[in-house]
């Protein structure tokens, strides 16, 4: 069996230069592709929010964060501070988690969306209204949706 010569070769090599074109750009569009939402841009200091940002919890379920061990922490549930005793978490480790509960600021959460806002400072500064007068409180919020 033998292979007949094309009458155009200039013409079946530039078909054939134009085909490994396109493949090379469909090859590095795909690896380039973006699957799911655009992950947001954190700070630094925040390791792990509990929920993600616009995650699904149940009713009960437990928000907070969990921060770079330097730091210290509170955090505001639909514009309302969660008192230090009402939060669990290792404060050496930067946790600050809040289950809501009977006698809490939240005995559940409501179905919708609810606001969070985390606020933390350096550990070597005791209170947040000192961190505020020394500039160096910072804060982080974002949503969460109940139901």
């Amino acid at each position: 069996m033998r292979v007949r010569q094309p009458e155009h070769p200039l013409r079946v090599a530039t078909v054939v230069i134009g085909v490994l074109i396109a493949v090379n750009f469909a090859i590095f569009g795909a690896r380039s592709q973006t699957n799911g939402p655009v992950a947001p841009e954190r700070p630094v200091e925040i390791d792990q929010l509990f929920p993600q940002e616009s995650q699904r919890i149940l009713p009960q379920g437990i928000v907070g964060a969990d921060l770079r061990d330097k730091f210290a922490g509170q955090l505001t549930i639909d514009n309302v501070l969660i008192p230090k005793d009402q939060t669990t978490g290792d404060p050496n480790l930067g946790q600050v988690l809040f289950a809501p509960g009977a006698g809490k600021q939240f005995r559940e959460f409501g179905p919708g969306t609810h606001k969070a806002t985390l606020e933390w400072w350096p550990k070597t500064i005791t209170t947040p209204e000192d961190a505020r007068t020394q500039h160096v409180l910072r804060s982080y919020t974002w949503n969460f949706n109940v139901g």
